[in-house]
């Protein structure tokens, strides 16, 4: 008996060690190879500071796997829309979490932890700005696009996706809204959908019709929807076989109160 417990005692000791060096190699395994190809980002301002606008930016940014980063960008503040490049470098910890350094375009710099890895590359980042010392936070997700950067069309996104929005604004004679419905892209460059809106406690919505275009780089905007005629900028994600799975997105064209107010929302193929 004595004896059968000191091998037992051994087994499950060597067991322990084993799992113990195999959980820490996974812990470490993380570098900036861990964080290539291209991804879809959505960034959204939260402020208390009374003179700092609402803002939020939808873009792209394409990771080379060797720290270095480019992309390109819409986003919008007091109903100034801009576009723009960016350029900049990045660096991963081994434990998945890292930095990235904007430097050319929209400068800033965000602390980033990658998350959903797969076959070695991240497949989302989640994104918090560290230079703003302002009473605001500016956060978001980056999701994969594809790990070999692509050349996208109107092609790259068909289907019906379900999309969700919420706006941001510190507007107080503004009512609180939202919405949900379902993008239907034909692939050729025209959208119908409906939404159900909730607006100051009251229910609105309906179908719409709308066109799409799609930038090679994935980004593209949507016009024309609803009687407003409303218009988005996107960035899609999750592409596989060439079909975008998701995107992300926000208004460009809102113009409500005061115009400190931004919407932003994703979408997801159904």
């Amino acid at each position: 008996m004595p004896v059968f417990s000191r091998r037992f005692l051994q087994v499950g000791i060597l067991v322990f060690m084993t799992l113990a060096l195999a959980l820490s190699a996974q812990a470490a395994g993380f570098s900036n190879a861990s964080l290539k190809g291209s991804y879809s980002f959505l960034t959204n301002r939260r402020t208390a500071n009374v003179n700092t606008p609402q803002f939020a930016m939808v873009g792209v940014m394409t990771f080379d796997g060797a720290g270095n980063v480019t992309g390109s960008y819409t986003s919008i503040s007091k109903q100034v829309v801009k576009n723009g490049r960016l350029g900049g470098t990045y660096a991963v910890n081994s434990n998945g979490t890292g930095a990235i350094s904007l430097t050319t375009g929209s400068t800033a710099k965000f602390a980033i932890t990658l998350n959903s890895t797969a076959a070695g590359v991240a497949q989302g980042v989640q994104l918090l700005r560290t230079d703003d010392t302002s009473n605001e936070v500016v956060s978001g997700t980056a999701m994969l696009q594809a790990a070999t950067a692509g050349k996208y069309t109107v092609a790259s996104l068909k289907g019906n996706f379900a999309f969700q929005y919420n706006p941001w604004t510190d507007d107080a004679s503004l009512a609180e809204d939202g919405g949900t419905g379902i993008f239907s892209f034909d692939g050729k460059g025209n959208v119908k959908g409906s939404a159900t809106i909730m607006y100051g406690g009251t229910q609105f919505g309906g179908p719409f019709t709308a066109i799409y275009k799609v930038n090679s780089d994935g980004s593209g905007t949507v016009s024309g929807i609803g009687k407003h005629g409303l218009q988005i900028a996107f960035a899609l994600n999750s592409v596989a076989a060439g079909q975008a799975k998701g995107l992300q997105f926000l208004d460009t064209n809102t113009g409500d109160g005061n115009g400190n107010l931004v919407i932003t929302g994703n979408a997801l193929k159904q």
